[in-house]
């Protein structure tokens, strides 16, 4: 009961930087969804590269469901690297990947070319979802759960590294807070790049700087994005002040189309996550 209750207070530090009334909407969320139990489909079609299986759900103390439907860009949802290596990190706390996707031999063509070998779920018939009513929103289609089956902390620990900390205090029982990190501020020239037109076997890179403007370090935590295609790197070292550090972001983008990416910030300043936009439309010129 504890660590339920200290997990919810966690989640609601994750919203400080949310505008009020979307504040009040996610609290609402957690509250209606924290310590529900998740039903699963009597029978689970376990799919991996080159087998597919059926299996039952074990009884580890904590499991991971990852929730994933075919609403927008199916690939760009996945984050299968950042995948793995959590799955890596956590070591004994396994993840189930639901896919609600068009075809089961459209995702292990996913599978094949992000060479991701751990086992999923094929859900065509979107059994999950119609047994739970997910929330629309899907920043809240990832659920950390206890051997019961019920809700510990809900969100995506690859999008968002408060989330990734609040799942691992969970996971281990760790009841203790960090220090402070003292805050510097920044300052920076746009926070939209328009990469223009490319086609989807081109490659394309944004490039996005930050300058500490205060008196202390500047620290980037982390850099996360809202899609898969789009690939972050930066100096981890301290950023002195009055120095910039420069944050590019490969974008590889398969699917036709329009597309705005954000790039969240995670750093030692009041405004965190520092946002910002990748923009452009892919064109086929063949």
């Amino acid at each position: 009961m504890m660590v339920r209750i200290i997990a919810f207070f966690l989640s609601l530090l994750l919203l400080s930087t949310c505008q009020h009334k979307d504040k009040y909407r996610i609290t609402e969320l957690i509250k209606a969804w924290d310590g529900k139990e998740i039903l699963f489909p009597k029978e689970m079609n376990m799919v991996q590269v080159g087998d597919s299986v059926y299996t039952t759900l074990s009884l580890e103390n904590y499991k991971i469901i990852v929730y994933v439907d075919t609403n927008g860009c199916f690939t760009c949802k996945l984050h299968l690297m950042e995948w793995e290596d959590l799955i890596t990190e956590l070591d004994s706390v396994p993840a189930l990947f639901y896919f609600a996707p068009r075809s089961t031999d459209y995702v292990k063509d996913i599978l094949k070319e992000n060479l991701f070998y751990y086992p999923v779920c094929i859900d065509e018939k979107d059994s999950l979802n119609i047994l739970n009513n997910f929330p629309k929103d899907e920043r809240f289609h990832t659920f950390l759960l206890d051997c019961n089956n019920r809700i510990k902390a809900i969100g995506n620990p690859i999008t968002n590294p408060k989330i990734k900390e609040l799942y691992l205090k969970v996971i281990t029982g760790d009841t203790s807070t960090k220090k402070q990190v003292p805050q510097t501020t920044v300052e920076y020239e746009t926070t939209i790049c328009d990469l223009g037109e490319f086609t989807p076997k081109e490659k394309r890179e944004a490039v996005f700087s930050l300058k500490n403007t205060g008196a202390q370090p500047l620290l980037v935590a982390d850099v996360t994005t809202s899609c898969g295609c789009a690939t972050p790197r930066y100096d981890k070292k301290p950023v002195k002040p009055g120095e910039t550090i420069k944050i590019t972001v490969e974008m590889k983008i398969k699917e036709e189309g329009y597309f705005e990416k954000t790039i969240s910030v995670y750093c030692n300043t009041q405004n965190t996550p520092i946002q910002f936009k990748v923009k452009g439309r892919v064109v086929d010129k063949n």
